[in-house]
């Protein structure tokens, strides 16, 4: 077996780094020194890889489709939807006709009762303006799903963009505030107007981002979770008409409802009944252009581009069949997922990811007993929890039928259709049992998730393919990249400082000692600093409240795996390959993980992860994680005090 067989790629490998000294040099150094970032896209690595091979296959399933002769259902509606959107000149003869429903809706507010009347009318389209809805798993009793409502997505990713007074945060500031100016231009306004207009607009999306909850909050659960139901949504919030809106949502007899703050739909309705209603009518049409503005012409979908520039470092505009294939996985993702899944994924390989999946679930069983902040109490519930773990493997078992027409000459009717479809498949679940098969991601996706209201992880058939995953591969590296990586860091999420609040059933209660959960705290206090200290450019450091849950579950799935792959190894008759063109299995272990991050990023798109994602960059997914790992040093042979192996480990799984 060459190195290139065993699953690890050697161009990627730097060996003049010393793997002591900076292990992601090492392993991805070779890749970093190589690689060039697309101009349409802001990172390029080891997941992107895997992104545009998908990508590639299913455009021409999409060409093929859009291509064929009408007869198959499947084939239908896929070539349907994808070439409507490839209709370029239709798009552009439409104009803004599209989105004039909502503007007119906006330009009828005049006081409380229009603004109201405005944000239920953007909310049927899924436009949504301050807060939105959607099923929840209810926290207190996992059986049920009730309507939850949320704060709204703003237009910059973090409400600390606006309100820093100098800096980078005040200079992305500024350039959005020029793009909503000339959002407004494309709108008709004139220079003046569409100044005042977006500076209105900016002004109250600035006091809605002061009432919102930032990011770490956020992560604790108790934060997000508040049982009003109808009677006390209507108490918090009087002024706003919740029967009507409701009734819009297709859901007029719901009344068991969450809030993730009271207080903020006690300011929302203030808002609306306080504010000048000519300040909210630039602040929700800005919602609809910057929510719309894709689905438009060509100038709009290059203004759009615009904060992507800004915020991602993209130079240019993804192609736009690559913007259709994304807007019919969205859309249609199971259905197109069909085609991928027949191709790609094999019965002989979602069995072996299962495998791979149990022999890590039932290392993490056994570790519980030897960790010492652990009581014998929670141990006994952990391990119930684990027991009951679920997990999803590849693709559905039943296929999901999007029941509904669209229209070979109208992509914006087709996105609005669907999107109303998707709202009301998703409110209607709302009082029913909950389904604890349903995907929450397509099959493509690059990408896996632990969900802890269901206590379940999903591993998606996307994310089972080289580099990360191949029956071919040696299995160390199985074990290092999809062990280790996705189905011990996902399985992790259980016990992280969010999923730990979760029972097995999935249901929010304190079933941890408190002795436990404060020795919990201090091993998780150690991640938290250990992060904090870290740069993701010159000058912009982690936070590491907001990425704690993802550090620990990174350095708790390398360590999982890693004793999953030594047990796993052990009770072989037939061992793999102890070395491997002068890399033992360890080392192609620990290798495997690291040239899985391996990831090369522009310097805006580093800056907005540190500022506002609860990951941390590939570089300290992975040298953060080898400082913490028993098994790294003596792999590598790495003196005590070297850079890689300090002595000092933080310890939570």
């Amino acid at each position: 077996m060459t190195l290139a067989q065993s699953g690890i790629v050697p161009a990627w490998i730097d060996r003049s780094a010393d793997p002591c000294t900076d292990f992601y040099a090492f392993a991805c150094g070779g890749f970093l020194k190589t690689a060039t970032i697309p101009p349409d896209r802001s990172s390029w690595g080891a997941i992107e890889i895997v992104v545009k091979d998908s990508e590639d296959f299913l455009h021409k399933v999409l060409d093929d489709a859009a291509a064929a002769a009408p007869g198959d259902p499947t084939t239908d509606k896929l070539g349907t939807y994808y070439a409507a959107c490839m209709d370029e000149p239709a798009i552009e003869r439409a104009g803004i006709a599209p989105i004039q429903p909502l503007l007119d809706a906006v330009a009828k507010v005049v006081d409380a009762r229009t603004a109201a009347a405005a944000v239920i009318a953007l909310h049927v389209d899924s436009v949504f303006a301050m807060f939105n809805i959607s099923p929840q798993q209810d926290f207190g009793d996992a059986t049920q799903v009730i309507a939850s409502l949320d704060q709204a997505r703003l237009g910059l990713p973090d409400r600390e963009y606006y309100f820093e007074p100098a800096g980078r945060m005040a200079n992305v500031r500024a350039d959005y505030l020029a793009h909503l100016r000339r959002l407004f231009q494309l709108l008709g306004q004139r220079e003046p107007q569409a100044k005042a207009s977006a500076a209105e607009a900016l002004r109250v999306e600035t006091t809605i981002a002061k009432l919102q909850q930032d990011k770490v909050v956020r992560r604790d659960p108790h934060a997000i979770y508040h049982r009003v139901d109808r009677g006390g949504l209507e108490g918090i919030a009087p002024g706003f008409p919740w029967g009507e809106y409701l009734k819009a949502q297709g859901i007029p007899g719901v009344t068991a409802i969450s809030v993730n703050a009271p207080a903020y739909y006690t300011a929302i309705a203030q808002l609306l009944s306080t504010e000048r209603p000519a300040a909210l009518r630039s602040y929700l049409t800005s919602v609809v252009l910057r929510n719309r503005a894709n689905l438009l012409g060509k100038a709009w979908i290059e203004e759009a581009f615009t904060m992507r520039k800004v915020l991602r470092g993209e130079k240019e505009l993804p192609p736009r069949w690559r913007r259709c294939f994304n807007r019919v996985d969205d859309d249609l993702g199971e259905l197109l997922g069909q085609s991928y899944v027949k191709a790609r994924f094999s019965g002989q390989a979602k069995a072996s990811a299962t495998e791979l999946t149990r022999s890590v679930l039932a290392t993490m069983r056994s570790e519980l007993d030897r960790l010492p902040w652990m009581d014998d109490a929670t141990r006994d519930a952990a391990k119930r929890k684990l027991d009951k773990m679920a997990y999803l493997v590849g693709y559905p078992d039943q296929w999901r039928a999007y029941d509904f027409a669209i229209s070979r000459s109208d992509y914006a009717g087709n996105v609005r259709t669907a999107t109303r479809w998707e709202l009301a498949r998703q409110l209607a679940k709302i009082g029913k049992p909950v389904d604890r098969f349903e995907w929450y991601v397509t099959p493509p996706t690059v990408n896996a998730y632990y969900e802890p209201t269901l206590n379940e992880l999903a591993l998606p058939a996307g994310q089972l393919q080289p580099p990360f995953f191949s029956q071919a591969f040696h299995p160390a590296v199985n074990f290092g990249s999809t062990g280790g990586g996705t189905i011990g860091h996902e399985m992790t999420h259980g016990f992280d400082d969010e999923g730990s609040q979760f029972d097995a059933s999935g249901n929010l209660r304190e079933w941890w000692t408190k002795p436990t959960r404060d020795k919990f705290a201090e091993a998780t206090q150690c991640v938290v600093d250990q992060y904090a200290s870290y740069e993701a450019i010159p000058g912009v450091k982690l936070n590491g409240k907001l990425t704690a849950g993802e550090n620990i579950a990174d350095n708790g799935g390398v360590k999982l795996a890693y004793q999953a792959y030594q047990t796993w190894k052990a009770r072989q008759r037939t061992p793999p390959p102890a070395v491997v063109e002068g890399y033992t299995d360890d080392q192609l272990y620990f290798m495997a993980y690291a040239q899985s991050w391996c990831d090369k990023r522009t310097p805006e798109s580093l800056e907005t992860l540190a500022r506002s994602n609860p990951h941390s960059p590939p570089m300290w997914r992975v040298n953060g994680v080898m400082v913490n790992q028993p098994g790294f040093g003596p792999a590598f042979r790495c003196t005590a005090g070297a850079p890689m192996n300090p002595g000092k480990q933080c310890s939570v799984w």
